[in-house]
């Protein structure tokens, strides 16, 4: 390492802060979200889950496709009612397939933790929260962003 306090390129520290960095902008990134479905689910508490883009990682359309269908497959066979809904980015840069899926919260981490997903959206008495999921062992905690229906935009009625 250079005498002088700079890192160097392979700087191991450099690395960690700027992974940390990265995760920080990803979680805060979360936390700007709307919801589009056709109408709204008809549970009191639900988790919202995808299978797209494990860990942040963006894969093709097929791959992400493929593994949204395998997610309501296993929910289906787990005997969860669910609603589909389109999860995006409020100015629509980003999109994915979702489900509001009516299941206990911990359930809905361990099917999330499978599909390799960093945090879920969770919906109890008419609050949104983002949960972390493998993003729990990295210091992110659950956060409440607010009324759920500030958040949920109904197809055709806007």
């Amino acid at each position: 390492m250079p005498t002088d306090g700079r890192h160097t390129k392979d700087d191991p520290v450099q690395d960690v802060n700027a992974a940390q960095h990265v995760r920080q902008a990803t979680w805060l990134s979360y936390q700007q979200i709307m919801f589009r479905a056709s109408e709204p689910p008809g549970y009191s508490n639900f988790a919202i889950l995808t299978a797209f883009n494990p860990e942040s990682i963006v894969l093709s359309c097929k791959e992400n496709r493929q593994r949204q269908q395998g997610l309501e497959a296993e929910v289906s066979a787990l005997g969860y009612a669910y609603l589909r809904l389109d999860c995006s980015a409020p100015d629509g840069r980003w999109h994915e397939p979702s489900l509001a899926v009516c299941t206990g919260l911990s359930q809905a981490c361990a099917l999330a933790a499978r599909w390799r997903q960093n945090a879920i959206y969770w919906v109890s008495k008419q609050q949104l929260y983002l949960v972390p999921v493998l993003l729990g062992n990295q210091g992110f905690s659950q956060t409440a962003l607010g009324k759920w229906p500030a958040y949920l935009h109904i197809q055709g009625l806007e």
